[in-house]
C-alpha cells in the first residue's frame, strides 16, 4: 500500500477528515481501481456529512472487491451516521456473512436493528458478539476501534452515539436470557451493560429480577446471600476468572 494511503489513514485516525479525503483522492487518481482507498474515502466523506458521496464511494468499493467485509462495514457505518437502520443493518449483514467473527460488525448489526425495531435479531445479534468477545478474549465495547492493516480506525463518533444504544440492547439481553433461565449468561450481559452505562444499568429491573429468580430457587435463603457478589449492591464489574457457558442454542432467538 502507497505512502499516501498510509497519510490517509493517519488523517482519518486524527480525525482530519478533510485532509483523509485529499489524501485518498491522490492516491485514486493514480490508482482507479484501489478497493480499500474508495472505502476509506467514503468513510471519510461519511463523518464529513457528505452522504451521497460518501455512499458513491463505498458502492464503488464494493462494486470493485464485493467479498471485502470492510467496505461493507464502512458502508454500514456510514449509514448509521445517518440514521438509515435498516440499510445500515443490510451493509453490517453482508460483513458478518463474509467474516463471521468480526464480533464489532456483529455489534454494530445489533445496534442497527434495534434502532429498526428488530429486537430479536438485535438480541441474537448482540448474543453472538457477546460469545465471541468471550472466545477471543477482546471487549469491543469498551473502545470504538476498528483494526485494519495499516492501524486502528477509531469511529469516536459512532461509539459515542452507540453506547446508549448498546447498553440498552446489552439490558434487554440481559432480561431475555433470565426469563430463560440462563443465569450466568444473564449477569455476563448485565455486567457488559454496566461497562457502558453504570447510570442506565443500575436503574434497569435486572437486580432485583435477579434476586426474584434466586430467593425462588433457594426459598430456605430468600436473602442476598445467594446472588452473586457484585450483584448484591454498588458497581458491577466483570470478574476476571469467570466465564459463562453460552446458552442452549434452542434457546436462542435467530438473526432474520
Amino acid at each position: 500500500m502507497s505512502q499516501r494511503f498510509d497519510l490517509g489513514v493517519h488523517y482519518l485516525l486524527q480525525k482530519e477528515h478533510e485532509r483523509a479525503v485529499k489524501a485518498f483522492q491522490e492516491v485514486l487518481r493514480d490508482e482507479p481501481l484501489n478497493a480499500r482507498a474508495w472505502s476509506y474515502l467514503g468513510m471519510a466523506q461519511a463523518h464529513l456529512g457528505r452522504a451521497s458521496d460518501a455512499e458513491s464511494s463505498l458502492s464503488r468499493a464494493i462494486a470493485l472487491a464485493p467479498q471485502n467485509a470492510e467496505a461493507w462495514f464502512h458502508l454500514g457505518v456510514a449509514r448509521s451516521l445517518r440514521s438509515e437502520w435498516p440499510e445500515a443493518a443490510s451493509a453490517y449483514r453482508h460483513a458478518v456473512a463474509l467474516v463471521p467473527e468480526d464480533l464489532v460488525a456483529w455489534h454494530r448489526l445489533g445496534v442497527a436493528l434495534a434502532e429498526n425495531g428488530e429486537e430479536d435479531a438485535a438480541s441474537a445479534a448482540f448474543e453472538r458478539a457477546l460469545v465471541l468477545s468471550r472466545e477471543t478474549g477482546e471487549r469491543p465495547l469498551e473502545e470504538a476501534v476498528r483494526s485494519t492493516e495499516t492501524g486502528d480506525v477509531h469511529l469516536t463518533e459512532v461509539g459515542e452515539k452507540e453506547t446508549g444504544r448498546e447498553a440498552r440492547s446489552w439490558i434487554d439481553l440481559a432480561l431475555s436470557l433470565l426469563s430463560l433461565g440462563e443465569e450466568d449468561e444473564a449477569v455476563a450481559a448485565y455486567e457488559r451493560a454496566y461497562t457502558l452505562d453504570p447510570e442506565r444499568a443500575a436503574k434497569s429491573l435486572f437486580r432485583p429480577m435477579l434476586q426474584l429468580v434466586v430467593a425462588a430457587a433457594t426459598p430456605e435463603s430468600p436473602d442476598a446471600e445467594g446472588l452473586p457478589g457484585p450483584m448484591v449492591a454498588g458497581p458491577v464489574l466483570p470478574p476476571t476468572n469467570r466465564r459463562p457457558t453460552p446458552p442452549h442454542p434452542e434457546n436462542r432467538p435467530e438473526v432474520s
